[in-house]
């Protein structure tokens, strides 16, 4: 009889520690894209995913690691390379990898792995090779010494190495099932993810939803949300009233939320709000340098005299946004240089527009010049957040000076093309962000390899076109590599080839019912569901 209360009193126990854990709902966090996912899980922008692969690129933190990251100081730490050594000329890097990694399909990380999926990068970023990054057009050769040694042999010195490295595109680590031996993509590359990141993707979608469940074999600290949830919703204020009726959890990134709604779920109980404390993009008005009337430096000049930054960021930016004097942040990389700056000179902008011969002729406010009405369309992608409020600003700032100017929103194909074809006066323009800046920013000065139509008009306005560039992307001295951003950024804003804006922050608002707290990556463009605190 004892025994048997005892033993039943021992079974009732078991069940109590038992019971909470079998009756425990895994936390899933729903979140939300304007993007889908149709074009796969590669998280490499080629010319064929180039129009829809957004989606990935925004997420692929979650899944993918690099072989080394910047931590929140912007120094470049460890990922799944533990170590690395660098030879005197700065053409040999050798990393040793973590030995406790796997993919999530469970196979080892290995050297071998590492090569063949760098080597995969730059065969399928196709004509964007160099694009995002100077480093995959400079891999001579690359050797696994070992199952955990990677030797990798550049063809010069590249003083952005490292930092490529970091880059979730193109240089985001991938299991070699997601190629075919061609290196072009396997069809499973289309359906899941094969990284080893916190997260992967099976294949659930019901078209508008996709859901990712934490990686099995992940190798660092396990992340608070068990899975999650990305709905797939274009419109921005469509964002808003899902996540107020509790369908979405949180809206992550500023592209997703315009500052108007984020200011208001900031100020309305039960939603929390956060931004990121560190410079993302600069914002800019970017010219046509072979097209009048920006052909005119002095003209140039007067549109950057004209804009009134303080304003614009006070009154479209709810203050989040900070007033951009130089192209650059002084706290990226190289660029905490003194350059030439414009500040809101009305009176300045309007001597510059005489002097260049443009006047108004019949007192209607808008200048002409050899018959020509200083009138245009200022072009931009149809974004989220709250350009279009942004340039309604800029054109009414421009007015003041003679200047006609009508936003003009598209796609981004359209958009893109217009500018590589030249048939645009002004762009609405940003910087890269992230790693991007100013790496690849200036990479793309370049004409043999840019792909970005406003920077490589800056190798037309410098001594010598694209050689100061090339000795950028080829010198092992970085006394020589400041020298080189002192004197490029000297002449951008000297030549004013592209009027700053504002520099840019990421923000994002949650429901607090459900999140307590979102904390940024080092590269707050990326969306990183491991640094959301679930309830």
């Amino acid at each position: 009889m004892i025994l048997r209360k005892l033993i039943a009193l021992f079974t009732a126990l078991l069940l109590c520690v038992a019971l909470p854990a079998f009756a425990q709902e895994e936390k899933t966090v729903t979140l939300v894209e304007s993007w889908d996912f149709s074009s796969g899980f590669y998280p490499v922008m080629s010319p064929a995913s180039a129009t829809n692969n957004y989606g990935i690129t925004y997420w692929s933190h979650n899944f993918y690691d690099t072989l080394v990251t910047y931590d929140q100081n912007g120094e470049v730490i460890p990922s799944l390379a533990e170590k690395w050594e660098i030879s005197e000329d700065g053409m040999t890097y050798t990393f040793t990898l973590r030995d406790d990694v796997k993919f999530s399909d469970g196979t080892p990380l290995t050297a071998e792995q590492v090569k063949t999926s760098i080597l995969a990068a730059a065969h399928n970023l196709g004509s964007f090779n160099g694009s995002y990054g100077k480093l995959t057009t400079l891999v001579e050769s690359m050797e696994a010494l070992d199952d955990l040694t990677l030797r990798m042999q550049l063809t010069q010195p590249y003083y952005g190495a490292l930092n490529d490295l970091t880059m979730g595109n193109p240089l985001s680590i991938v299991g070699t099932s997601a190629f075919n031996e061609d290196l072009s993509l396997s069809d499973l590359a289309k359906t899941q993810t094969v990284g080893t990141g916190p997260y992967m993707y099976m294949g659930e979608t019901d078209g508008t939803s996709y859901t990712f469940v934490r990686n099995p074999y992940y190798w660092g600290e396990t992340p608070k949300a068990d899975r999650f949830v990305v709905k797939v919703i274009t419109d921005n204020d469509a964002k808003v009233l899902a996540l107020r009726s509790g369908e979405i959890d949180a809206v992550l990134g500023s592209t997703r939320l315009s500052y108007d709604a984020y200011g208001e779920l900031d100020q309305t109980p039960g939603f929390g709000a956060a931004t990121d404390a560190k410079v993302s993009m600069t914002r800019y008005l970017g010219f046509n340098l072979s097209a009048a009337p920006f052909d005119d430096v002095r003209v140039r000049q007067a549109v950057n005299y004209a804009l009134d930054r303080e304003l614009l960021c006070e009154a479209v930016f709810q203050g989040i946004e900070q007033s951009a004097y130089t192209l650059l942040s002084a706290e990226k990389p190289y660029c905490n240089v003194e350059v030439t700056t414009y500040a809101h000179d009305i009176e300045k902008a309007k001597a510059l527009m005489e002097e260049a011969g443009w006047v108004d002729l019949d007192g209607d406010g808008v200048r002409e010049k050899d018959g020509v009405r200083l009138e245009m369309p200022l072009t931009y992608m149809l974004e989220g957040g709250s350009v279009g409020d942004a340039l309604m600003a800029i054109a009414a700032q421009l007015s003041e000076i003679g200047f006609e100017i009508t936003p003009s929103a598209t796609d981004m194909m359209t958009w893109y093309g217009l500018l590589l074809s030249g048939d645009y006066q002004i762009t609405f323009y940003s910087t890269y962000g992230g790693a991007f800046d100013p790496f690849a920013l200036m990479t793309n000065i370049n004409p043999d390899v840019s792909a970005d139509p406003i920077m490589v008009q800056v190798a037309s306005v410098l001594e010598g076109g694209n050689a100061l560039i090339l000795e950028l992307d080829a010198t092992a001295s970085q006394e020589r590599v400041q020298e080189i951003y002192t004197e490029l950024l000297g002449t951008i804003a000297d030549q004013a080839v592209v009027a700053p804006i504002s520099y840019t922050y990421e923000f994002a608002a949650w429901n607090e019912s459900v999140i307590e707290t979102y904390a940024f990556s080092p590269d707050s463009h990326y969306v990183n569901v491991a640094n959301i605190d679930v309830k």
